[in-house]
């Protein structure tokens, strides 16, 4: 059986390696920058090509049934088929004979992609490939110029049917995108140590590339370790530079899935809460689950983060109106909102890795999320006040992708549910009915009949009411109204 790998992406620092402080070292050094600089400014451009040339071949197919009298005729005939009683083997002749059409259209497009060639693999991207080879050969090593043409053609066809109906435009790109390479030549990995312990990469025309790992939070140093030990697969990389100037490898990392047998029938439901930023259920178990996060300070921090962004920006309004040094009085200002994207980037991968803990610890072999679109908007789509201060202050998407991965590289599926009255429902009547969730986090179920979605009962006979975060969760695990990701 072959192996499975999930992939994901480890962002590294990465220097231009310096062979030494010779005159004829320096001399090389400053000439593989230029060679960088060159593929760098060069690049977008190359992108844009392909791009625009995808959607020229799409459209040479349309100009051939535009220019085509009796294509134009059967769309006559079958758009008035009931106006002028077309009998239904006139209409089924009519299609079919507009289905041959397209076939020949087909391959007229294809023959004009070959250049004229009745045969040849993958005309489509071997067309666009020769178009920026003849502009950008002599700039842009082949190898990045093959990856970056595989890249481009991939996200234009996934993007092709909503250009088609007007749902988005054709992507543009800027100065800055990625350099993609092979980071294997010959089956060898271009990712190598050296003898004093540095690692690198090389990329085509000799530039190599030293790995930073800083601090390494990420463990970064050791996923690199062992892609060079064999445990893990190293896949199409690549090199950006930042606007700031830093460069950073892209590195695309192939991690073999756990084959840890897993209960299928065990699900995890993961609730997005008000007081708890995340609260997880199981669907087989009548009491436990766990809270994650904190809400005060969650909320404590980065409040605290826009306060200090908008009092900078006060203060930035006042001081940088014309003049020189406006992109130094800046910095500031640019170094505080990426230290909030980091801390949120981090928070999001405790939570994650916490949800993932949970699921591992019970066997789970599933878990449930719900469908982002529309979250916490009522009727009229506006956003409720108690769903407010998340959609503000938290990334909830970004999270669902970390614990996507994270379930993936250890063998759990991830499946998505309708929201609709998750937390307004009894998880163990199925008991439906407004004002049941009397607080963020108390539930009381109103079924008569029912005493598990009540609690305790009080002296006063009342109820207590369960976990409302607790009983949301548990509403997601049991959840079969299963919904399409893509769809949001």
């Amino acid at each position: 059986m072959a192996t499975e790998y999930i992939t994901i992406t480890r962002k590294i620092e990465v220097y231009l390696h310096r062979h030494g402080d010779s005159d004829e070292a320096k001399q090389r050094y400053q000439q593989e920058w230029q060679i960088w600089h060159d593929i760098n400014d060069n690049l977008y451009k190359a992108a844009n090509r392909i791009v625009s040339h995808c959607f020229f071949n799409d459209a040479y197919e349309f100009r051939l049934r535009l220019h085509s009298p009796r294509f134009a005729e059967i769309e006559k005939a079958l758009k008035h088929s009931k106006k002028n009683k077309l009998s239904d083997d006139e209409v089924k002749a009519l299609k079919a004979e507009r289905q041959e059409l397209y076939k020949s259209f087909k391959q007229q497009r294809l023959a004009f992609l070959r250049g004229g060639a009745t045969e040849g693999a993958n005309p489509e991207q071997n067309s666009t490939y020769k178009v920026i080879s003849d502009e950008f050969g002599d700039i842009i090593p082949s190898d990045i110029l093959t990856c970056l043409n595989q890249n481009i053609a991939s996200v234009y066809k996934a993007y092709s049917k909503e250009v088609q109906f007007g749902d988005r435009t054709i992507p543009n790109y800027k100065k800055g995108i990625p350099a993609p390479f092979s980071i294997k030549a010959g089956g060898a990995l271009l990712l190598k140590k050296r003898e004093d312990g540095s690692i690198y990469v090389r990329m085509p025309k000799g530039l190599e590339w030293d790995l930073v790992f800083g601090r390494d939070r990420s463990n970064n140093r050791e996923i690199v370790e062992r892609i060079l030990s064999g445990q893990y697969d190293a896949g199409n990389s690549s090199i950006q530079q930042a606007k700031n100037g830093k460069c950073f490898l892209l590195l695309i990392v192939k991690i073999p899935k756990s084959n840890i047998a897993l209960n299928k029938d065990r699900v995890v439901g993961v609730d997005l809460g008000i007081n708890i930023p995340l609260y997880v259920a199981l669907n087989d178990n009548e009491y436990g689950g766990m809270g994650i996060g904190s809400r005060e300070q969650f909320l404590k921090m980065r409040m605290r983060m826009s306060a200090q962004k908008r009092e900078l920006q006060r203060n930035l309004r006042h001081s940088t109106n014309g003049g020189h040094g406006r992109k130094q009085k800046l910095q500031a200002l640019e170094r505080l909102e990426g230290k909030e994207r980091n801390w949120v980037h981090l928070q999001n991968h405790i939570f994650s890795k916490s949800v993932i803990e949970f699921a591992q610890k019970h066997n789970a072999g599933v878990i449930q999320m719900e469908r982002l679109k529309g979250y916490g908007k009522d009727a009229n789509g506006e956003v409720r006040e108690e769903a407010k201060f998340l959609t503000r202050y938290w990334s909830y998407f970004k999270l669902q992708t970390m614990i996507e991965y994270k379930a993936n590289a250890a063998g759990i599926e991830i499946r998505y549910i309708d929201p609709y009255h998750t937390s307004q429902t009894c998880s163990f009547c199925g008991h439906y009915e407004k004002g049941q969730r009397i607080s963020q986090s108390t539930f009381i179920c109103q079924n008569p009949e029912c005493k598990q979605g009540k609690g305790k009962q009080k002296s006063d006979g009342t109820f207590e009411g369960i976990n409302a975060d607790w009983n949301a969760a548990r509403n997601i695990a049991l959840s079969e109204q299963y919904v399409d990701k893509k769809k949001k």
